[in-house]
């Protein structure tokens, strides 16, 4: 069983989404970019296609799971088989708050955004690439799962420390099968120009992707800023 040459990007956007998006149609990927804003999608799908990238965008909502279900059926549909790289960059920061006084509701809808999401693609897409005893599946963390965060931030703490895990635990659950699973936990807010500049940051997935490095999670605390 092989897998296609396509690379899914879930939670596509402008920053680290865009940045690793393009790290991997220079390698060869077609492209598979999700996101849930489907006009925001369609933007930076026409960039992509203007710079001669092979593309599709698919709209789905990292807290409904039919949508990711049905985008992951679309996906296979396009690219003619199971993708062989899987990037999970979806997140949300709502609702902020103390912790004490966030709604129960919004808690777990956030729970689901931020690490439900990354363990269903784990679940659709897994499973296909054991069998072909290769492909890699991909997190993008943040520094607030190995420092939580208060006034505010406790929500956001509590999802992106529930991703790590997912990660953590998929790379010891897939070891010795051929798949690779890599973590980058970027320890720092991300902005262009910037100490953690998402164009700097995409060329850590391809590490990860291409097994140069040798742990499964890679902490990014920021490059220096050229002056």
């Amino acid at each position: 069983m092989s897998l296609s040459k396509t690379a899914v990007i879930f939670g596509m956007g402008p920053g680290i989404g865009w940045a690793a998006a393009r790290e991997f149609a220079a390698l060869g990927y077609q492209l598979a970019l999700v996101a849930r804003n489907e006009s925001k999608l369609a933007r930076l799908v026409a960039q992509f296609k203007a710079a001669g990238a092979t593309v599709k965008g698919f709209v789905a909502n990292g807290a409904d799971g039919p949508s990711i279900g049905a985008a992951a059926r679309d996906i296979r549909a396009w690219a003619d088989g199971d993708p062989s790289v899987v990037l999970f960059n979806a997140y949300t920061s709502q609702p902020a708050g103390p912790t004490h006084k966030v709604d129960p509701a919004g808690f777990a809808w956030s729970l689901l955004v931020n690490a439900g999401a990354a363990q269903h693609l784990a679940y659709l897409f897994a499973p296909a690439m054991v069998a072909a005893g290769e492909g890699s599946l991909l997190f993008t963390g943040n520094g607030m799962a190995l420092t939580p965060m208060a006034n505010g931030f406790g929500t956001l703490s509590a999802g992106k420390s529930a991703m790590r895990s997912v990660a953590l635990t998929l790379a010891e659950d897939l070891a010795g099968s051929g798949v690779r699973v890599g973590l980058l936990t970027v320890n720092g807010p991300t902005a262009r120009g910037a100490t953690f500049d998402p164009d700097v940051i995409a060329a850590e997935f391809v590490k990860l992707h291409e097994g140069t490095v040798a742990d499964t999670e890679i902490v990014y605390n920021g490059a220096p800023v050229a002056t």
